[in-house]
């Protein structure tokens, strides 16, 4: 998939977006040679052994209490401890088929097959590490799919908030139900991290690139495309990109490192253009 596909898949309303595919999409990056359509089905067919499992109960708690048996008992999902900057972590089809991942594509895993299962359950990015929520019909449950679906007590959780972030901030903002947009932004932002620990400046630019696609507007996105460009010899685009974010910085950005690169960039190019 091109980023003008990601990008045609994630345009309109965040409502509308198909999580999944867009996840998917992502992943590849790390899998170019899984399909669409496999990971989907996967998703599909956790889905089924959880409804199969439940019966017709509408109770949200058994439903997820079903969904944690499927994925994390039967089936041995579990967060990456042991390589947890893994670019496989943050690819959804290496996820489903390695059984391991960073919090948020667990997390995602969990959501999809809970929409698939007729439970609502959206993602919530509190300090720490990403987490789900369902409503019991009365209260918030905050579920932990990083580690086994562990249930996290919503005081203990906004604790936590506070030790963080300080007695004065508003823990229920932390607590809020992200975006899709969010959680795509933030996949690829661990995507891209992990590829640059690996010193893989292709993919970081790859995720970069989708990133782009998806919100074209993200300046520090527009620099580090720059950046990578540069580090890859691709010295005409590095230069294209690393001008538009200087023209388009908030005023007070220091520019001392930038204009050096800068300089460095048209020296190579004007020497190779005369060549």
């Amino acid at each position: 998939m091109t980023p003008e596909r990601f990008a045609q898949l994630t345009t309109g309303a965040d409502a509308e977006i198909p999580l999944a595919r867009a996840a998917v999409a992502i992943g590849r990056i790390g899998t170019p040679d899984v399909g669409e359509v496999h990971p989907l089905a996967q998703l599909d067919a956790l889905a089924r052994r959880v409804r199969g499992g439940s019966g017709d109960s509408l109770n949200p708690e058994a439903v997820a209490r079903r969904i944690g048996t499927v994925l994390f008992d039967e089936d041995g999902f579990a967060g990456d401890t042991e390589d947890y900057y893994d670019p496989l972590n943050s690819c959804l089809p290496a996820v489903l088929e390695r059984k391991r991942g960073m919090p948020i594509l667990i997390s995602l895993v969990f959501m999809e097959v809970g929409r698939r299962s007729g439970l609502a359950v959206d993602g919530v990015g509190a300090p720490g590490h990403f987490l789900v929520k369902f409503r019991d019909g009365v209260h918030d449950r905050y579920l932990d799919p990083f580690n086994a679906g562990q249930e996290v007590p919503g005081d203990a959780l906004r604790s936590q908030i506070r030790a963080v972030l300080g007695d004065g901030v508003s823990t229920d903002a932390y607590l809020e139900p992200v975006t899709k947009r969010q959680i795509l932004g933030r996949i690829l932002a661990n995507l891209k991290g992990s590829y640059l620990r690996r010193g893989d400046p292709r993919g970081a630019l790859r995720a970069v690139e989708y990133q782009l696609a998806m919100t074209p507007w993200a300046l520090d996105e527009v620099k580090d495309r720059g950046i990578l460009l540069a580090q890859l010899g691709r010295h005409a685009e590095a230069l294209a990109a690393l001008r538009e974010y200087r023209e388009h910085a908030p005023a007070g950005t220091d520019m001392t490192q930038l204009d050096q690169i800068l300089r460095r960039l048209t020296h190579r190019q004007e020497h190779a253009d005369d060549n």
